[in-house]
């Protein structure tokens, strides 16, 4: 019997990623994010996705006018083999604060991904924004209707998980605002 041999996979740095992205070597309908050192394909966003994403960063717009910039699939700096690109990220700060650089995860004030098809991966990335900083992290589960809403970062997880349903409240972080979890979810 002729045993296989060892297959090594070839991980890459943010920094590589970076100067691929700066080369073109990807493909412009491409949407790529690092994720432990690997590149990952994100799958195409449908409508329910969309939908919900859209009344996000809305309502983040409006929570957080003059006070931080809502960046919506943008890069986010979250370690030497971590630059995912959240759905929504609330950032203190203006735009013209990252025009030389993506923002770390302890600059974020908020978090976001809208998951359909892909809650695995978002759970996972609950690790690396963990690991980066990031103080609150929302998943927003459209399948089962809940979100998932992790704090309190310590080291590579959070101490604080909750589940909540669509006629749960949430606060906003660092506002004044409650919102119905059912708001945020397509009809």
């Amino acid at each position: 019997m002729v045993s296989a041999p060892s297959v090594e996979l070839r991980r890459f740095t943010r920094d590589e990623f970076l100067r691929m992205i700066e080369l073109g070597l990807f493909r412009a309908d491409e949407h790529l994010e690092l994720l432990h050192g690997r590149l990952i394909v994100v799958p195409p966003q449908g409508p329910p996705h969309t939908y919900s994403s859209s009344v996000l960063r809305d309502r983040l717009l409006a929570a957080y006018a003059g006070k931080a910039s809502v960046r919506e699939d943008k890069p986010l700096d979250c370690g030497q083999e971590e630059l995912p690109e959240p759905d929504l990220a609330v950032v203190r700060g203006t735009h013209r604060d990252y025009a030389e650089r993506h923002p770390r995860g302890n600059e974020s004030v908020l978090v976001v991904e809208v998951s359909r098809t892909t809650q695995d991966v978002d759970r996972d990335k609950a690790m690396v924004y963990a690991r980066a900083g990031v103080s609150v992290y929302w998943l927003l589960d459209i399948a089962t209707r809940r979100l998932e809403v992790y704090s309190r970062a310590a080291s590579d997880r959070y101490a604080l998980v909750r589940v909540l349903g669509e006629t749960d409240e949430i606060e906003v972080p660092e506002t004044s605002e409650t919102w119905v979890v059912r708001e945020l979810l397509p009809p």
